[in-house]
Parts: C-alpha cells; sequence; structure tokens
C-alpha cells in the first residue's frame, strides 16, 4: 500500500477530540504525503516486545489479564468503519465477518487489485475501530492479541512492505503536516524486508513471512515495550486507534487473509 492510501487519524488535542477527527482523513490523505521533515523512530533492539502466546489462547480462550477491548467478530464489528471514509459498499468489496471450517467467527478480507474487463480494483481500505470516546492509556493497555492467517500474498516486487496480505495497525498519534505519527504497523510480509522502516512516523514491523496456508497463527505484541525502545516513555500515550489492511492495489494482484480474535490487554 503506498503511502499516500495510509490513513491520517487526524488530531486536535488528545484522546477524544483526535478521534472525533477520523472522518475527514480522507482529504487530507495525499497533502500527508509532503510530509517530509519528521524524525524516523529508532529501530527497536530487540525483540523481548514480541512474546509468546498462553497455550490457551485459542478463539474464545480465557486470559489471566485484564481484558480492556475485545473484538470477535461474532456479527459486524462494533465500531468499525474505514478512516479514510470510504462507503460501506466499497468496506463490503474488500471485508465481510464470516467463519471458518470450525465455525469460529473471522473478518474475511479479498482485495483483487488486478484491473481486467468487467472489473474495477478497489482502493486499498483501512478498516477498524477509532476509539473516540475513550482511548486506551497505553500503560494500561500494554498487550494485543490477535489470531490471523494468510491464502494469498500479492505479487510484490522489490519491497515487501508496498502491498501486504495481513497487517494491523495501532496508532497513539496521528501524522501532521509537519511531524511524523507515532505507532505501529505490524505486517505478514510476503518475503523478508527490511529492519526499520517507518510510513509517515510509523515503525513498519515485519512478524513474520511464513507461506500462504491454511494454518491460524495468534501473535501477542507487549505495544509498552516496544513504544519505550522505539519512541521513549509510553506513560502519557493513548490508543487512539486499532485496524487492518489487506491491498494489493500497488502490485495489481490479488491479497487474501482472516483476521480473527483481537484483544487489547493489561499487563498480567
Amino acid at each position: 500500500m503506498s503511502a499516500a492510501a495510509d490513513p491520517d487519524l487526524g488530531t486536535g488535542r488528545r484522546g477524544r477530540t483526535a478521534a472525533r477527527n477520523l472522518v475527514s482523513i480522507g482529504a487530507l490523505a495525499h497533502v500527508l504525503v509532503a510530509a517530509v521533515f519528521c524524525v524516523a523512530p529508532a529501530a527497536p533492539s530487540d525483540r523481548s516486545w514480541s512474546q509468546a502466546p498462553p497455550p490457551d489462547a485459542g478463539p474464545g480462550a480465557p486470559t489471566a489479564a485484564a481484558t480492556r477491548w475485545h473484538e470477535t467478530f461474532a456479527q459486524a464489528p462494533r465500531g468499525f468503519e474505514s478512516p479514510s471514509g470510504h462507503d460501506a459498499a466499497t468496506i463490503a468489496r474488500v471485508y465481510a465477518v464470516g467463519q471458518d471450517d470450525r465455525g469460529s467467527p473471522l473478518l474475511r478480507a479479498r482485495h483483487d487489485g488486478a484491473p481486467r474487463a468487467g472489473h474495477t480494483p478497489p482502493p486499498a481500505v483501512h478498516y477498524g475501530r477509532p476509539f473516540r470516546d475513550g482511548p486506551h492509556p497505553l500503560p494500561g493497555a500494554c498487550l494485543l492479541r490477535w489470531r490471523w492467517r494468510v491464502h494469498q500474498h500479492p505479487a510484490v516486487a522489490d519491497d515487501p512492505w508496498q502491498d501486504l496480505a495481513a497487517s494491523v495497525y495501532v496508532m497513539m498519534r496521528p501524522p501532521g503536516l509537519v511531524r511524523g505519527g507515532k505507532g505501529f504497523k505490524f505486517g505478514w510480509l510476503a518475503k523478508p524486508g527490511p529492519a526499520g522502516t517507518t510510513q509517515r512516523g510509523m515503525l513498519q514491523v515485519e512478524l513474520r513471512h511464513d507461506p500462504a496456508g491454511p494454518t491460524w497463527h495468534t501473535e501477542q505484541v507487549d505495544l509498552c515495550a516496544l513504544y519505550r525502545q522505539t519512541y521513549g516513555d509510553p506513560s502519557e500515550e493513548q490508543i487512539l486507534y486499532i485496524g487492518v489492511v489487506t491491498d494489493a492495489d500497488n502490485s495489481r494482484s490479488l491479497a487474501a487473509a482472516d483476521y480473527a480474535d483481537f484483544r487489547l490487554l493489561a499487563s498480567p
């Protein structure tokens, strides 16, 4: 996905005011590509922030840590929208709730970016939850856990970050006109990618580059530890947005993945 297609989770004041401005970001998206004067975050020095989830971290499993937010996708996800302002019909061309072969709920994502007769590819569509009425203070919600699997990687060329079958965004500060944002883009890449790269101030973090297949994988990241390594003290930060992107617009190919069971947890 190109930087121009990325969301600007626009902010005025912190927290609720920042999230209310999400719907206006489409008009700013192309302007913000010119924000080239921001200082890149430091690449994390180790991967202690990436944690093995507990053995029972399957669908619907209980957790010892307090749950701050949970999305199961058993029905239309509560509060999810396109922060770039795409309408429901456009969102539905890429994302839909469903079930796997065991009946567990999931969010199905399929982006057909290959133009052909009778098919105009949809744009890259961000889809996620802005926390308008109650951003989560980062120190009280350090752990993010989810499950995902990839059915089809996009046909990327040199840069595997160009398009991704599956990626998860976590935003603490939106990009501005003269400064970068703060947050993370966690990616399942089609092939190994360079470390320490950014997208408008947000650190791009490769979690895996496994081949596509039917196997579910559970991820758990310590957002507080990763923020501390990358930006510094997380004690005053808040989580404004968590969302997903599956896209193949730049490679003009096909990307497909499933997401399930997102949990934002306090540290146990």
